[in-house]
């Protein structure tokens, strides 16, 4: 591997790569409601199991693939997913891209991590510096596309979401570029077997961060279901949700290069409390909702992505070089259920409530939601212990 640099070039491009992926494509998880409606809670929810099958299965492709193609071909299907819907509206040819997008989205995350990972020494530093170029594009993307929508007249021929989506598809592609200015340098093979993989995945520490990044990735899902409905039928917009990207960008990098001081598991149970205070916030202050679910939002904003950026560190801490793509695969497996399963529970509750178009009932079954999850967070801090305590043993046993 040679000498590792200060600041190495794997990170900075590929960081930019997934700025512009998530300034463009990436933002429209949250606007699918003006293009499928009702639809969206199952497209997006077998985005998500698929990218979760391919965590399991993702080195298969990276084995005949490589690295770069990996790269390259996981970020198109951001954009493709997009160009897509932009052509047909078809069910079945929807819900073909979706599951085309869940493995370009794993292939792209895994293949871009691990290779940051190797990279780099301050792992949390670097999963820090990602994911704030994530949060960024994300939030300036979801604002973009909800000022088009509000505002943009479109041409003729075209309504608002084909202007929302062909944005999407020409804000993606200069990512594209930049991976293919990514350099390549000799590197562990990233091999794949079903045995290596569970071995891995049963790792005491790795089976507790992969438990912690379900009951994490639960925020992203309710953002996308449960919260999008309670703030539709109590705002009328989705301007808390943009407070959820908006919060993100200025507590990514320092709460990651925290967990390089202090211990991730110690990050990690701040981050829970945190949002699940805020959901407590939303679901009880009523007088003014748009300011209690935009605290809400920022809450789980800050849960969210500190999770995912102090696991992406953690998997550095505790895998092997040629490794820890299945490592990643196993820990964010588990993420991906979290994300999927209250995109579910949102679209069973909407379709449960006897009058949907009732904003009061709405709020008050989506409120409900809220407590149950505020409940999930804290038992989730109370993990992050027993996750501190696994991760020092088995790196005693390492080192040992």
């Amino acid at each position: 591997m040679g000498k590792r640099r200060r600041v190495a070039p794997e990170l900075l491009l590929l960081s930019g790569a997934f700025f512009f992926i998530f300034l463009g494509p990436g933002s429209i998880q949250q606007h699918l409601d003006k293009i499928l409606g009702d639809k969206r809670f199952y497209v997006l929810a077998t985005v998500y199991l698929s990218f979760c099958f391919w965590r399991v299965f993702i080195g298969l492709t990276i084995r005949v693939l490589g690295e770069f193609l990996s790269e390259l071909l996981g970020a198109a299907t951001y954009v493709g997913f997009a160009a897509v819907l932009l052509c047909s509206r078809s069910w079945p040819v929807v819900i073909v891209a979706a599951a085309v997008w869940g493995w370009g989205a794993c292939s792209f995350w895994i293949t871009s991590q691990a290779q940051v990972l190797d990279a780099t020494q301050r792992h949390g530093v670097s999963s820090g510096v990602l994911y704030t170029l994530v949060a960024v594009g994300q939030v300036v993307g979801v604002g973009l596309l909800a000022l088009l929508a509000a505002r943009v007249e479109p041409p003729a021929g075209w309504d608002v979401t084909h202007v929302l989506l062909g944005t999407c598809v020409v804000l993606g592609l200069p990512g594209l570029v930049l991976i293919c200015l990514v350099p390549r340098r000799a590197a562990p093979p990233r091999s794949f077997s079903l045995s290596a993989f569970w071995a891995i995945a049963r790792q005491r520490p790795v089976v507790l961060v992969g438990v912690l990044q379900f009951l994490a990735a639960l925020s992203y899902g309710i953002l996308l279901g449960v919260f999008s409905e309670l703030a539709r039928a109590t705002t009328g917009g989705q301007v808390p949700a943009i407070a959820y990207y908006a919060a993100r960008v200025p507590l990514v990098l320092p709460a990651a290069a925290l967990g390089d001081r202090i211990g991730r598991g110690r990050v990690l149970k701040l981050s829970f409390l945190l949002a699940a205070g805020g959901i407590l916030v939303g679901a009880l202050w009523r007088s003014s909702p748009g300011i209690s679910l935009a605290i809400c939002a920022a809450a789980m904003a800050a849960q969210n992505l500190l999770v995912a950026s102090n696991t992406m560190a953690l998997m550095g801490d505790v895998a092997r070089s040629g490794q820890r793509h299945l490592a990643l695969g196993a820990a964010f497996l588990w993420r991906d259920l979290g994300v999927a399963i209250p995109l579910f529970v949102a679209g069973a509750l909407k379709g449960f409530l006897p009058d949907a178009g009732d904003a009061a009932s709405v709020a008050a079954v989506f409120r409900w939601a809220l407590f149950g999850f505020a409940g999930v967070f804290v038992v989730s801090a109370l993990l992050c212990d027993v996750l501190r305590r696994a991760v020092e043993r088995h790196q005693a046993e390492s080192r040992g």
